[in-house]
């Protein structure tokens, strides 16, 4: 059973809110961001729409956490100091939720599909990347998922090792391998495994792939070892925060950035070049945008 908890936020608010859920070990969290896309003269831009509410959806399975929903009315009370009227709950049955998504193969335009359980499409003149979106994030669908994926669809990685930092349903480390890594290391601080062995599975990988759960920003796990390549498709801020608590740079010579907005990339573009990378591809999808960097 999917539980789903619902709580309206002043939009003012809402860091703060995710901060105290994600501190008392509450991830499964979902808002649409109170803001307006607009065109401005280099591309796009956005307004943010004050004082208006947003609802904060908080998820919890019965797979993961016992005794629902009364474990988390007094968590959800206690953190955030509200009442039990001001929460809205209600139930989805896991398995016909997940099963109510039928998702349409797609075609990343570079001879590859993504193509989804449901598909008796066939297709011999095309790669395939097999994929079964078990949890309710990370099918693909989204631009910055497409970007990143078009960009190691691309690469050659024949032996070569990858990290993908924030792998969510794995979809980009599945990629790697197909593309021939021999090395794959997956970490999310949700625990993901099910889902990226099972698309391991689906698409015949016997490589090194490895799934570890830990907080990147301000847990204990630590990255110490080299990789050629590193994925990142979370956020300009995010990446920021991981580059430094892991003083990232020092670990590979090749990036992939995406989950960017083109607002929030001057920062990151100063990250990378103050330490001797610069811009070898770049992408972009309505405001979404994907970044290659490399060491001169």
């Amino acid at each position: 059973m999917l539980h789903e908890f619902s709580i309206y936020v002043p939009s003012n608010e809402i860091n703060e809110v995710t901060d105290l859920l994600n501190a008392a070990g509450i991830y499964n969290l979902y808002y649409e961001s109170p803001i307006e896309i607009i065109k401005v003269q280099n591309g796009y831009g956005y307004e943010e729409k004050e004082d208006q509410l947003v609802e904060l959806k908080i998820y919890a399975s019965d797979q993961e956490v016992d005794h629902l929903p009364e474990a988390y009315y007094p968590l959800l009370e206690a953190t955030l100091s509200i009442s039990r009227d001001d929460i809205t709950y209600k139930t989805y049955d896991e398995t016909n939720w997940e099963q109510s998504y039928e998702f349409e193969d797609i075609d990343l335009g570079n001879g590859w599909i993504i193509k989804y359980p449901s598909s008796e499409q066939e297709y011999d003149d095309k790669h395939v990347l097999k994929f079964d979106p078990l949890a309710a994030f990370g099918t693909g669908l989204h631009e910055t998922t497409q970007g990143c994926l078009r960009m190691v669809l691309n690469k050659e990685l024949t032996g070569k090792s990858v990290l993908d930092l924030g792998t969510g349903s794995g979809m980009l480390a599945i990629a790697a391998s197909l593309k021939g890594a021999d090395k794959v290391v997956a970490v999310d601080y949700e625990e993901v495994a099910r889902e990226l062995y099972h698309n391991a599975e689906l698409n015949d990988l016997t490589n090194d792939l490895q799934v570890v759960q830990a907080d990147l920003i301000t847990g204990d796990y630590e990255i110490n070892e080299y990789y050629d390549l590193i994925l990142i498709n979370i956020g300009a801020n995010e990446t920021i925060s991981i580059i430094e608590r892991h003083n990232l740079l020092k670990n590979s010579d090749d990036f992939f950035i995406s989950g960017l907005v083109e607002w929030h990339l001057d920062d990151l573009n100063n990250v990378f070049a103050k330490g001797g990378f610069s811009i070898e591809e770049k992408s972009q999808t309505n405001e979404w945008v994907s970044i290659h960097f490399k060491r001169d």
